[in-house]
Formats: C-alpha cells, sequence, structure tokens
C-alpha cells in the first residue's frame, strides 16, 4: 500500500529531476553559444568596418569585382566553415574518442592527411585555371566588360589560396569545437577581418614596389587573413592533444563514416550555398554595383544570423550527437525545439529592427565617400527585401544539425537540391519584373522552402515534434515583433528634434539610431524574461559578474 502511495510521488521526482537535467543542458548549450557569439561580435564588426570602408574609398567597379572573386572562395568558407566538413567530423570524432583517444588520434590524422592532398589540389587548379569558375558563375554581359572581368581574374587568382587556409581552420575549428571549445574559434575571424581591414585603408603608393595595382589589395588581405585565422587555432589544438599529424594509412572505419556522412552532406549544404553563386549570375546581369549592394546587404544579415544561429547551430551539434549516442531521444529534440524557437525569436525581431531602420543603417554605415545617393537607394531597397530571410535561414542553420546528429545526411541535400531548382525557375521570373528584388524574394521563398520541409518530415524522421506548441510560440514572437516594430518610431520623432541641436548629419543619425536601439533592447528584454526566463537571467547575471 505504502509503495502504491509513494508512486505519484517518485514520478514527480523523477520528472523534477528530468527537468533540472534538461535545464542544465539548455543552459551548457546556451554558456558554449554565448561564448561563440562573443567571439563571433567582434569579427562581425570589424566585418561591417571594412565594407564601409571599401564602398567609400573604391568604385564600385572595384568593389563589384572584388565581390565576384571572392565569391567562390567564400561558397568555401561557408561550406567548409560552416557546414559539411565540421557537422559530418563532429559526430564521428564524439563517438571515436568515447571509445579512445588512441581512435579519436587517428581519425583526426587521417582526415587532415586526405585534406591536404584534396585542398592542394583544388587550390592550384582555381590558381592555375580562374576562368574555369569565372565563366560559369558570371554573366556574358558581365564577361564582355574586358577590364572588370581582368581585374575580377586577377584577384581570384590571388584569394584562391584562401580556400586551403580556411579549409584547414574549418578542420581545426570541428576538432575543438567536438572538445567543448568554442571562443577561440569564434574569434579568429577576427584576425582575417583585421587583415581585411588594413588591406583596405593601407595607401596604393606603398605597393608599388610590389608591382600591386589599385583594388588588388584587397586581394591580398583575404589571403594573409587567411593564414591568420588558420594560424590562431594552432596553440590550442597543441595544448589539447589532438593536432593533426600526417598519415598515409589513410583508410579505417571512422575515416569511410566521416566521407558516408559528408557525401550528401557536401550536396546538401554545397547547394545551399550554391544558391550565393546562382544570385551572383543573376547579378552580374543587372547595372554595375547590383554585386556591391548585396555584398553589403548580405554583411549586415550576417551579423545577427552569425551571432544566432551559427553559435547555436555549433554549439548544439555536439550536444545533439551525444544524446543521439545515448539514446536520449525526448532530450535531443527538446533541445532541438527549444533552441529552433530561441532563435526565431530572435531573429524575428533582428529582421524588424533591419526593416524599419533600414535608411538611417545603411546610410550611416555606407553613405559616405564613394557610395553616393543612387548607391544608398538601391541598397536599402535590397535590404528592406532580404532581411526577411534571416527568418528562415537561420532557422535551417539551427535545424540542420539534428539530422546531422543521428548521420541523416542525405535528406537535407535532398531538400537543399529541390528549394535550389525552385529557386533558379522563380528568380528570372520575378527577375523579369522587379529586377533585384525579385531575385530577392526568389531567394526567400527558397529558404521558407527549405525550413518548412525540415520542419514537416522531423518527426518521422528524428522523433516526433510538437508543432502546435510550435505554431502557438511563434505567434508571441510575432506579436514581440511587432511590439519592437512600433517602437523603432521613436527614430521618425528624433531626428528633426536632434537635428535642431546638432548639424553634422553622421552623428545626428548615430545619436538618433541608438536611442532607438535603446528603446527596442528594453522591449526585447522584457519579452525575453517572459518568454525565455533561464537564458535572460543567465546572461544577465553573466553581465553583472562582468561588471562586477
Amino acid at each position: 500500500m505504502s509503495d502504491i502511495k509513494q508512486q505519484p510521488e517518485r514520478r514527480h521526482l523523477d520528472s523534477m529531476a528530468a527537468s533540472v537535467n534538461q535545464g542544465a543542458i539548455q543552459s551548457n548549450v546556451l554558456k558554449n553559444a554565448l561564448k561563440m557569439t562573443f567571439g563571433t561580435m567582434t569579427s562581425r564588426s570589424l566585418g561591417l568596418l571594412r565594407e564601409s570602408l571599401m564602398a567609400a574609398l573604391f568604385d564600385k567597379s572595384i568593389t563589384d569585382a572584388w565581390g565576384a572573386a571572392f565569391r567562390i572562395p567564400n561558397m568555401f568558407r561557408r561550406l567548409l566553415g560552416e557546414g559539411s566538413l565540421s557537422v559530418s567530423f563532429i559526430p564521428v570524432f564524439i563517438e571515436a574518442k568515447h571509445d579512445s583517444t588512441i581512435r579519436a588520434q587517428n581519425l583526426v590524422n587521417t582526415l587532415y592527411t586526405f585534406l591536404l592532398i584534396l585542398l592542394s589540389a583544388l587550390t592550384v587548379w582555381g590558381i592555375v585555371f580562374p576562368d574555369h569558375f569565372l565563366q560559369l558563375v558570371l554573366d556574358p554581359q558581365y564577361i564582355l566588360q574586358i577590364e572588370k572581368y581582368e581585374m575580377t581574374r586577377n584577384m581570384m587568382q590571388i584569394m584562391f589560396g584562401f580556400v586551403f587556409f580556411i579549409s584547414s581552420f574549418a578542420f581545426y575549428m570541428g576538432i575543438l569545437n567536438a572538445l567543448g571549445q568554442f571562443f577561440w574559434p569564434a574569434i579568429a575571424p577576427t584576425f582575417w577581418n583585421l587583415a581585411m581591414v588594413i588591406s583596405t585603408i593601407i595607401p596604393i603608393s606603398w605597393l608599388t614596389d610590389l608591382k600591386i595595382q589599385h583594388g588588388e589589395q584587397l586581394a591580398w588581405g583575404v589571403l594573409v587573413g587567411g593564414a591568420l585565422q588558420a594560424a590562431v587555432l594552432i596553440p590550442a589544438l597543441m595544448r589539447s592533444g589532438y593536432f593533426p599529424k600526417i598519415n598515409f594509412h589513410i583508410l579505417n572505419k571512422d575515416l569511410l563514416q566521416v566521407f558516408k556522412n559528408m557525401g550528401p552532406g557536401l550536396i546538401g549544404m554545397g547547394l545551399l550555398q550554391f544558391t550565393t553563386i546562382v544570385n551572383l549570375r543573376f547579378s552580374s546581369s543587372l547595372i554595375e554595383g547590383t554585386i556591391s549592394y548585396i555584398n553589403y546587404v548580405d554583411r549586415l544579415i550576417e551579423l545577427p544570423l552569425s551571432l544566432i544561429s551559427v553559435s547555436l547551430g555549433t554549439a548544439l551539434l555536439p550536444v545533439l550527437s551525444k544524446h543521439w549516442v545515448e539514446g536520449a531521444k525526448e532530450k535531443m529534440a527538446a533541445t532541438s525545439k527549444h533552441f529552433l524557437e530561441l532563435n526565431l525569436f530572435i531573429s524575428i525581431s533582428a529582421a524588424v529592427g533591419l526593416f524599419a531602420l533600414a535608411d538611417p543603417i545603411v546610410r550611416l554605415l555606407f553613405g559616405r565617400g564613394r557610395f553616393l545617393e543612387t548607391d544608398i537607394f538601391q541598397t536599402v531597397i535590397i535590404l528592406k527585401t532580404y532581411c526577411w530571410i534571416m527568418l528562415f535561414s537561420s532557422g535551417v542553420r539551427v535545424l540542420t544539425p539534428a539530422y546531422y546528429a543521428v548521420k541523416n545526411t542525405w535528406f537535407p541535400a535532398a531538400v537543399s537540391a529541390f528549394c535550389l531548382a525552385c529557386h533558379m525557375f522563380i528568380a528570372p521570373i520575378l527577375m523579369a519584373k522587379y529586377q533585384v528584388q525579385g531575385l530577392m524574394i526568389s531567394t526567400i521563398i527558397s529558404a521558407f522552402l527549405n525550413l518548412f520541409l525540415l520542419l514537416l518530415f522531423y518527426q518521422k524522421l528524428i522523433y516526433r515534434f510538437p508543432y502546435l506548441s510550435f505554431l502557438v510560440s511563434l505567434s508571441k514572437y510575432s506579436f514581440v515583433g511587432a511590439v519592437i516594430y512600433l517602437t523603432t518610431f521613436v527614430y521618425d520623432f528624433l531626428v528633426p528634434t536632434v537635428f535642431g541641436y546638432i548639424f553634422n548629419p553622421d552623428l545626428t543619425l548615430f545619436i538618433c539610431l541608438m536611442i532607438t536601439f535603446f528603446f527596442a533592447i528594453v522591449v526585447f528584454g522584457g519579452f525575453s524574461f517572459w518568454l525565455f526566463p533561464v537564458e535572460s537571467s543567465k546572461i544577465k547575471n553573466k553581465i553583472l559578474r562582468k561588471s562586477n
């Protein structure tokens, strides 16, 4: 009889213990994501400074050439640094390390040797035969501009070595992330952006002895920065005991498992990133400056995306992989859902802010020097349209690791292929009527389909998903976004008032934006404590500890 009475109490205690355990798991993911966020913030801020300087100091013909030449190496950065290599390697490495240190080290060594061979061949190919890439990704109208195309070609030859360095960085980052180290991989891109800032502002007269033409210093900045970004992780790897060594006994079951994961994953992530290459082909057929405008907007959107979804997605993968190995499917599903919702909550708020304040943000960051009023107008139009991709692209980046954690890499690949096909079909139709806006709208539709299909099949391919409660949460976040939008009207009230006392336009914009951001952050913070009390309290305590 007493056992019967004790059963509800035991269930209650078990439930409390599970809740506490889940809270600890979420706290650990958040802690790792915050480490990445603090590191990434410095890098992305320097990235914005870099783009602002480029817009002010260089003609659109040069920034277009740099943007076109950098798009292919940058695709490899996103593909490997944020994609297939890391997500394919981490689950296998964690499993190998769980078995033995020797097995894990052997995987590191053999994969590193294979990458050295592959990347060396790819880099040489890109340097010797750049036309094979450029003629594939650029519109014939762009190629007919001989001087501009030659500049693009020269820049690409210089910066293609970036592929070698950034792919090595991606591998180093995967090892450290799997070991629970997130800060240095997040801070490392700061060194790349620092090199780019220096290359942007360095007087060309200082480089004449090196026979570097005007504009080419931007390409050299990419190459030097990539080398620095990879090198900064070497000390952390050596301390961890997993610094890779060359091992020509390449084939083993763990390496084959990485390749098995990477195959469809490379296709899936590759197709997702290939959208940017398709967009380059389309945008290179439009008016001069369009490539540059899209690059600037992409940089603005990548700031919150990197701080939110990339950080969360990277921090989630090792945790989800561990849950799957241990058979804790319910914990895995709960963790995925929780952080997908947190990601969407922040993304909706950020997208609303960029939409409402697009003109003053673009004007403050880029509106000087060679960046004219017409350039501001075109960039604002693109930003107001493209900012909404954050909702869907960020969700994909956080949800995809769940599929990779269960070693299902074929489905995200199939979804990406379908969405890319839709984009290639829809984009020309919309561009015929809406020009660059049509290209952005088509990209958003493709990203929406990607997130929708990953969510739709989550329950069938991974574990049950509470769709109804997710939609209820989404409606709450949309309400928060509407309130934040109303908050941005503070800017319209402030501008005429502040401008009456301050006659410097840039200073006026800065003061009005900062005050508006303050009110929006207060509103956002208030709702955060209501919707995500655990995370909000931990962030508040972390800030208070640092301030003390």
